[in-house]
């Protein structure tokens, strides 16, 4: 880890090389030795019950075929999952990934934002803020069990209380007040008042079964998941990997992949070295300065446009001046964010245009212009000229650590005294769910297309409120926004929103993370702008 001292921000030198192609070629086939998955171990006198679920489970492991000498595909990011509860969804990928790999919930978020049957094959909106889900008949979990709509009001209400209540947001976001069964295939939610973001929420609250889920101890059930997703679980080496195997009973078909691997590889450089050795398919978190390093006779490179705001975070429960709007504004002006996307990003992305992603994003809005003699007359007009500031990172974002000195040293060229702050990741991700920064700190957020839900976090009671950006008006206009049925005049809110958070200045505004990938050529597969993969819609090339 480097000196947390902040230094003089070090020159550095971009090798700007041609744009890195896939090539072709086909990745040899490896030998996989088929293990039978493991089942959760169950305490206490064997049940009817409890037998003919182990038999159900062991009913779904697949056979022994020639099938079992293609290697699996191997998917790897920089940090390891800390549990596979369906309801402790703490990131997007690696967590993320496998929970959707494994479960179900009633509808999907597809790639364009727009909502995919799932569970459910329909609903409706009998009133303002009553709405009736049809579930899909005949589907069964990993262990047997049917599901039917008094399972999911029994997983809904898992939800709803702790510690599940303090990730899953579903009943706090979406007004949830009420679930009912109305019969077997029928639930009913109610909302306290009119919700437009329901079917956004409902998109994460993955469904169990009822009887695993209430019998078995919390940790089991985050260590040996039971859903009835497109994979089964088979093991989990911690700090290593987690393995699956294709479900031959998923309601939608087997996905084309049979065993997939999510493995934990902290460095990036040994992640490119086992990809272009052709021990890996899937390479997530590639940054622009090592895309080129990815091409070889056996992988490429593939990019989609990337949705997640990558910021440095203005911490205004911290030290006094930042509390200050002038001084928000300030650091904003101070930084080139132009010049730190053409060198350190290579030109692969644009500067951030709103809080909002694109295409709802409001068009008038305009990015701080990089003005450093404004940056100085707004910290003397605030009376905060001189002062010195943390600026906090970690190891999760590949170009962290040159962000921060880049940006530290435009904060120095105004007179500030920035300390740069190498953390560990967890006590990084620790101390931002406590609002425990005193400074800056650079994140990146929201990899969403859904207007209300990214202006979420920053209404003053929000979780994910790591700024502690506190804005009574903002709040009261949010909730406005959230009641109206009307999408006109709640688009006009949401602008009005918008508007007021971009001038508040929470953040120094940065650019959208490119969604690179590093990926073999034997795998066929269209990354997610929001950093989840699919793996059941990938196929292995012909």
């Amino acid at each position: 880890m480097r000196n947390s001292e902040y230094t003089n921000f070090r020159c550095f030198s971009l090798i700007c090389g041609s744009k890195a192609l896939s090539l072709p070629g086909d990745a040899a086939p490896g030998r996989w030795c088929v293990l039978p998955p493991a089942l959760p171990v169950r305490s206490g006198p064997i049940t009817r019950r409890s037998f003919n679920a182990t038999l159900a489970a062991a009913a779904l492991l697949p056979r022994p075929t020639a099938a079992a000498s293609i290697a699996p595909v191997v998917i790897t990011s920089d940090e390891d999952v800390t549990t596979l509860d369906p309801h402790l969804i703490r990131n997007n990928h690696p967590i993320g990934s496998l929970i959707w790999s494994l479960f179900d919930s009633l509808v999907r978020r597809r790639p364009d934002g727009t909502h995919e049957p799932r569970l459910a094959t329909g609903w409706s909106q009998v009133s303002p803020t009553v709405w009736h889900f049809t579930l899909r008949p005949g589907v069964t979990f990993h262990d047997g069990e049917r599901l039917d709509a008094a399972g999911v009001v029994f997983n809904f209400n898992r939800m709803n209380q702790a510690p599940w209540n303090g990730e899953c947001q579903l009943w706090q976001q979406s007004g949830l007040v009420a679930c009912a069964a109305l019969d077997p295939l029928t639930v009913a939610l109610t909302t306290a008042a009119p919700s437009s973001t329901l079917l956004y929420w409902l998109e994460e609250a993955f469904i169990g079964p009822t009887a695993y889920l209430r019998d078995t101890a919390p940790e089991l059930v985050g260590s040996h998941p039971i859903g009835s997703g497109p994979y089964l679980f088979v093991s989990w080496q911690r700090g290593s990997q987690v393995t699956l195997r294709a479900n031959p009973a998923y309601w939608g078909g087997a996905p084309p992949i049979r065993d997939v691997v999510f493995r934990a590889v902290p460095e990036l450089s040994a992640r490119l070295d086992e990809l272009k050795g052709g021990s890996i398919d899937l390479l997530t978190g590639l940054d622009p300065d090592s895309a080129a390093l990815a091409v070889s006779p056996v992988s490429g490179v593939r990019q989609v446009r990337g949705l997640r705001k990558m910021h440095v975070g203005i911490a205004q429960h911290g030290i006094a001046p930042l509390r200050d709007r002038l001084v928000r504004q300030a650091l904003n002006h101070a930084v080139d964010v132009q010049l730190m996307v053409d060198t350190l990003q290579r030109g692969t992305t644009t500067r951030l245009l709103s809080v909002i992603n694109p295409p709802n994003n409001d068009p008038a809005l305009q990015p701080f212009a990089y003005d450093p003699q404004q940056a100085r007359a707004l910290l003397h007009q605030s009376g905060h000229a001189g002062f010195a500031v943390e600026l906090a990172f970690d190891g999760r974002y590949a170009d962290a650590q040159e962000t921060c000195e880049a940006v530290g040293s435009f904060l120095e060229a105004v007179g500030l005294h920035p300390v740069l702050k190498a953390y560990e990741s967890g006590h990084f991700a620790e101390t931002l769910r406590a609002r425990g920064f005193p400074g800056l700190y650079f994140y990146g957020f929201a990899a969403q297309i859904e207007p209300l839900v990214e202006l979420v976090v920053f209404t003053g009671s929000a979780i994910d409120n790591a700024s502690g950006y506190d804005n009574p008006a903002v709040d009261a206009v949010m909730r406005q926004a959230a009641d109206v049925t009307d999408a006109d005049a709640r688009a006009a809110l949401v602008r009005q929103a918008e508007g007021m958070i971009w001038n508040d200045a929470p953040w120094i505004y940065l650019w959208y993370l490119p969604a690179l990938y590093g990926s073999s050529h034997r795998l066929e597969y269209t990354p997610r702008p929001d950093d989840y993969v699919e793996i059941y819609r990938a196929r292995l090339a012909a």
